[in-house]
């Protein structure tokens, strides 16, 4: 039978390394941009919910103000 040489063996290792390295590598590249995506895309919905808040407090701030006119008697201010 055929005995693979200690260098082989040696290279062999080596290549194995370098390859379980870059599979790992990649896998954990992958995993942050996956997170970091997820990340943009919330705080994007987030701020778009702020934003919808923030417009209809100001409609119902104008609202009020426009009804505090409205009730006051004539004569005064």
């Amino acid at each position: 039978m055929f005995e693979p040489s200690k260098q082989r063996l040696t290279a062999d290792n080596q290549f194995l390394k370098l390859q379980t390295k870059a599979l790992s590598h990649a896998r954990i590249l992958s995993e942050t941009e996956r997170l970091s995506q997820q990340r943009a895309d919330n705080m994007s919905r987030l701020r778009g919910l702020r934003l919808a808040k923030e417009a209809s407090d100001r409609q119902a701030a104008l609202g009020a103000q426009a009804s505090m006119k409205a009730r006051r008697r004539p004569g005064f201010k």
